[in-house]
């Protein structure tokens, strides 16, 4: 029975980067012979064995990556493939998905839950078990989390410095480090580069500090995101506003109602308000605290500005109080999760405790593949 084959290999070739293979494609009916032919006259492109590139294409920066990915499991479409992720690409090829780092990515990185062999100088496989937590997809392409991906340079590549830069430009990327979680995955090498047995938050502070990583400059680039920061100006308007509340109370009695205060106050607090906008809604304890302290100081302007309009009048105290955001603002990556699957432990409770102590094994293979 014959087939239409262009119209099969442009349906593959739409959902998955402009790639499809082989196997994709003979398993709706085209056959190797078609492949081969568009091969020749140049209206397939093939980047790895069985996998090609439609005709016409843009070349993008991570192909040849998709390209072996998709290599590791060719009957299944890519989108099909993240639900239950067999392969999670890691190490730098991963840093390089999240556009962290200078570190070559090849021969990439591909982790299973399972035994797998290659003789293929592209791919370098890794026999692990990975928490759900620690997978997230990237441009289409299940990946290690950025944390996990620095944690894992650490003990393949050593060179701190590396490592660093590949932190400083997630640091300066689309989203928060949760610094927390790298600093216990880390804590397994800590001792190899002279710190205390698990002592993951001092090797990261090496590591920071090898990248001339500014926490300042850190706290700026996390300000300036044009997310708006919907949770940290509800706080501090709440809290505002309180103080504001009982200011008012207090001056009724001296005004009589008068809606001048209300109309001054007003006026008074639209600079806040519009800085309030501003603000980015995932930011650390220790990002808020100069915003709190900025508040604090606009607070005792604006008692200042009443309190000389009336003279007589004893102004209370107006400030901001201190809190701790901790919990409420957690400093974490917003990507999208990836289900468990066979490349992902199921989540264990007491895994955590189990493990601790121990030293993360990695299995390289390299033996010939039939």
């Amino acid at each position: 029975m014959s087939v239409i084959v262009e119209p099969i290999l442009e349906e593959l070739a739409s959902g998955q980067w402009g790639l499809l293979t082989a196997a994709q494609a003979r398993a709706r009916g085209v056959s190797r012979a078609n492949l081969s032919h568009r091969e020749r006259d140049g209206r397939l492109e093939r980047l790895v064995h069985g996998v090609y590139r439609l005709g016409g294409v843009p070349v993008a920066p991570l192909d040849d990556l998709r390209a072996a990915w998709m290599s590791t499991g060719p009957e299944l479409l890519a989108w099909e493939r993240l639900e239950n992720p067999h392969v999670v690409i890691g190490g730098a090829a991963a840093a390089a998905v999240h556009k962290s780092g200078d570190i070559e990515p090849a021969p990439y990185r591909m982790i299973t839950s399972e035994r797998r062999q290659t003789q293929r100088p592209d791919i370098a496989y890794s026999r692990r078990q990975l928490e759900p937590r620690d997978v997230v997809v990237v441009e289409g392409l299940p990946v290690t989390s950025i944390e996990r991906t620095v944690a894992d340079l650490v003990d393949e590549v050593g060179d701190l410095s590396l490592v660093g830069d590949v932190l400083a430009d997630a640091t300066r990327g689309e989203h928060a480090i949760d610094l927390n979680h790298l600093g216990r995955l880390l804590a397994p090498f800590a001792a190899r580069y002279g710190h205390p047995r698990r002592d993951g938050t001092a090797l990261l502070e090496q590591i920071r500090r090898s990248a001339g990583i500014d926490d300042v400059a850190a706290t700026l680039a996390l300000i300036q995101r044009p997310a708006v920061g919907a949770a940290l100006e509800q706080v501090i308007t709440r809290a505002a506003g309180e103080q504001l509340r009982v200011l008012a109370e207090q001056l009724q009695f001296q005004l009589h109602g008068s809606t001048q205060l209300n109309e001054q106050l007003e006026q008074l607090l639209a600079p806040v308000r519009e800085a309030q906008s501003r603000l980015a809604s995932e930011i650390a304890d220790a990002v808020l605290t100069p915003f709190l302290e900025l508040h604090r100081g606009q607070m005792e302007q604006i008692t200042k500005g009443i309190a000389d309009q009336m003279p007589t009048f004893t102004m209370p105290k107006i400030s901001v109080p201190a809190m701790n955001f901790g919990g409420a603002v957690p400093l974490m990556t917003t990507t999208h999760a990836v289900p468990a699957s066979s490349a992902i432990a199921p989540k264990d409770p007491d895994a955590g405790e189990s493990r601790r102590g121990q030293e993360p094994t990695t299995e390289e293979e390299t033996t010939d593949e039939n």
